[in-house]
């Protein structure tokens, strides 16, 4: 079951249907990387600044917004509760601003990159980070976003 949650308004200046482009994005990334028959549950909080900075310095000690957050409840297993993703509106517009990126393509940028997360996919390192920008510009061409300036 995947289930949105639109905390701010402000995410239907971004699309008219938040909950429906939630959709696409995560079932077309689930069905590329071949995982769209497993029964999974994962829940999409659309929020704004001040919630990613609770979470963030609750969960991850630092003291300030970000623009997407991954919570992980299970492993990935054939009917799991995959876990949670956060995304900020406030920082998704001064990000997309800053690289150039539209705000839908940068929205869809960092709802893969939670899902990956939340699948167990990292980036502390050279090797991981390489594994999963690689699997976000694949999903992302799939979607038509160009992740060029991301």
């Amino acid at each position: 079951m995947l289930e949105v949650n639109i905390l701010d308004e402000r995410w239907y200046c971004i699309t008219e249907d938040p909950e429906a482009f939630v959709l696409n994005i995560i079932n077309a990334s689930l069905n590329e990387l071949k995982i769209d028959h497993y029964k999974l549950s994962i829940s999409v909080a659309l929020a704004d600044d001040n919630l990613l900075h609770q979470l963030n310095l609750k969960f991850r000690k630092m003291n300030r917004p970000t623009n997407v957050l991954s919570f992980q409840c299970e492993q990935l297993s054939n009917e799991c509760d995959l876990g949670d993703i956060a995304i900020s509106i406030d920082t998704i517009q001064k990000e997309s601003i800053e690289y150039h990126v539209p705000i839908p393509a940068h929205v869809a940028h960092m709802l893969v990159h939670g899902l990956l997360h939340l699948l167990g996919y990292d980036h502390q390192k050279g090797d991981e980070e390489i594994i999963m920008k690689n699997l976000e510009r694949k999903i992302l061409a799939l979607l038509s976003y160009n992740m060029c300036a991301i």
